[in-house]
């Protein structure tokens, strides 16, 4: 593989799907001998610069010809998309990908599209596909980026099983975007009951939650973690299990699965989606079909330890063998890059 270079249009970081899945492709590649070159369409966050550095990338600055003759891959990135005319009037790559993380589409890809200017689609889950392939497929045929699987990189520390002391402690995480968050979130959580004392955990709280979801009853113990106040991995080391109810925003992959596989988390979801293709249900994860139903299977973790430990294990073992797998992951960018 020596010699082997790929350029991406756009930048990763520390938070968000399409951001944090280009992070963990771009451990993938660099693992695998990959020259990555980094061309953000916008100023890069200073820190997330500095971690892309740390880790070999070389980031250009863009200009319309940087990427002719070139192999490029864009996750989610709008600014890529705005620059096609002049990206393909100065010249052509060799190859473009395109990754929308969304499960809707873009005014400006689907321009791309009828332009031809998009060689290879790539979809994060089964679902995804589902959902955008019929829109794509009326402005022309589709051809997608074949065995593609998302990366987790996971690291050596991450995971811990951790006991339930002096309290049971249920969680979720996600950006402050009202779509993230359902009305009934708090009822969700109060309605939970445990041997112990019950804790709620939210980060990524702040105002569009608070807005959608106001706050909890008098007497519920709660902490809110705002958006970038702590490592992600802080926010695992403080719950038991996640519960993951959405308002609307109709999930296309959710990395807060494998994220909480690999810090030993119980997950529960909804039975909808992308989560049926990431939770085998009662053997890695609860899929339910309603807020009282979550409400139920936490309250089974809180009082079964042996249930909610064979699942954080079998949860961790699912995402050893399938989403952190750095062979079965590399070998489509292998076949792609080579």
């Amino acid at each position: 593989m020596q010699g082997t270079e790929i350029w991406i249009a756009g930048y990763p970081g520390f938070i968000g799907g399409a951001d944090t899945e280009l992070f963990n492709n771009i451990h993938l590649w660099i693992k695998n001998g990959v020259r990555v070159n980094l061309v953000p369409m916008s100023p890069p966050n200073p820190p997330v610069l500095a971690k892309c550095n740390e880790l070999g990338c070389v980031t250009h600055t863009y200009f319309p010809a940087i990427f002719k003759n070139k192999v490029v891959a864009s996750f989610c990135c709008e600014g890529f998309l705005e620059s096609l005319p002049e990206i393909m009037d100065k010249g052509r790559p060799a190859r473009v990908i395109w990754f929308n993380c969304m499960t809707w589409h873009f005014p400006d890809e689907i321009i791309a599209h009828q332009n031809g200017w998009i060689d290879l689609f790539g979809f994060v889950s089964a679902y995804q596909e589902q959902m955008l392939r019929p829109g794509l497929e009326e402005h022309g045929p589709v051809n997608s980026f074949t065995d593609y699987s998302p990366y987790f990189n996971l690291q050596d520390d991450m995971f811990c099983y951790q006991p339930c002391n002096d309290r049971f402690v249920a969680g979720r995480c996600s950006r402050d975007d009202a779509s993230k968050y359902p009305g009934d979130l708090w009822r969700m959580f109060y309605k939970i009951s445990a041997p112990l004392p019950v804790k709620t955990v939210i980060m990524g709280w702040g105002e569009n939650a608070a807005a959608k979801c106001g706050f909890p009853p008098l007497g519920m113990e709660w902490e809110a973690i705002a958006p970038n106040q702590v490592p992600v991995s802080e926010f695992y080391k403080k719950v038991h299990c996640i519960l993951h109810k959405t308002g609307g925003s109709r999930e296309s992959y959710c990395r807060i699965v494998p994220e909480a596989y690999a810090h030993g988390v119980a997950m529960i979801a909804e039975n909808d989606f992308a989560f049926p293709g990431l939770i085998e249900n009662g053997v890695t994860g609860f899929l339910c079909n309603s807020s009282d139903e979550m409400s139920y299977r936490a309250s089974q973790l809180a009082f079964d330890e042996d249930l909610r430990k064979k699942i954080i294990y079998n949860g961790f073992a699912f995402l050893k063998e399938h989403i952190a797998n750095d062979n079965k992951c590399w070998e489509a960018w292998k076949n792609m890059l080579s």
